[in-house]
């Protein structure tokens, strides 16, 4: 099973893509992950990676296919299968074109496109209460689902869940992402989650849906 996740910022994809990896074994790939991980290292590609962030603009393509690649290639060499969910990855239709070649190369396919629905009413306000494990790298939301009354956890926000940053990257979705959706729509792929609903909610439909693919 190969599914790909895809929405505005701030719609919950993060949260149900935890869930559904542990849900149906898959393997995340989450270009957001990557990079805030080459942050870390002391390079000068890690301050451009950082200033980038800082934007909410969006990464180069052929910087995010080079990385998306070597993961694919490596997944591909370990398992010889692949088990996928991307979250974060395809964000342009060049990405999307290049991930297409990737997978045909290999024998593999996109069995699933789900596309995350949310107001952009309902963003800033939801983006600006999420929050990170530094020891585990979970997501929580201190509105939609903060952690348990005694869960021990370090939190702290991303650079790039601030107001003025989301609002910055909510345009760049309009523009540059959402016209993935109508790309998707032509190979049969989409299917539309109500993001607005309960957590639980979410997650019940999303399965609904994947366990026509299992």
């Amino acid at each position: 099973m190969i599914t790909i996740l895809l929405g505005p910022p701030g719609s919950g994809k993060g949260t149900q893509a935890e869930m559904i990896c542990k849900n149906y074994q898959l393997t995340q790939i989450s270009t957001g992950d990557i990079l805030r991980e080459k942050m870390k290292e002391n390079t000068a590609k890690a301050e451009k990676i950082r200033r980038i962030m800082g934007t909410g603009k969006l990464f180069p393509d052929k910087l995010i296919n080079k990385l998306v690649r070597k993961k694919i290639m490596k997944l591909f060499e370990l398992n010889g299968e692949f088990r996928l969910l991307f979250d974060g990855y395809p964000r342009t239709i060049e990405q999307a074109d290049f991930l297409y070649r990737k997978l045909k190369k290999i024998g593999e396919k996109i069995d699933c496109v789900l596309v995350f629905e949310l107001a952009d009413k309902y963003i800033v306000d939801r983006i600006s209460a999420r929050r990170i494990d530094r020891k585990t790298g979970k997501v929580y939301n201190l509105i939609s689902n903060p952690p348990k009354e005694n869960e021990d956890v370090d939190l702290y926000q991303r650079i790039d869940d601030t107001a003025e940053v989301i609002q910055n990257r909510l345009e760049i979705y309009h523009s540059q992402t959402a016209p993935l959706i109508e790309y998707y729509d032509k190979f049969q792929l989409v299917e539309h989650i109500d993001a607005s609903l309960e957590l639980e909610t979410v997650q019940q439909n999303i399965y609904n849906i994947l366990d026509r693919y299992k």
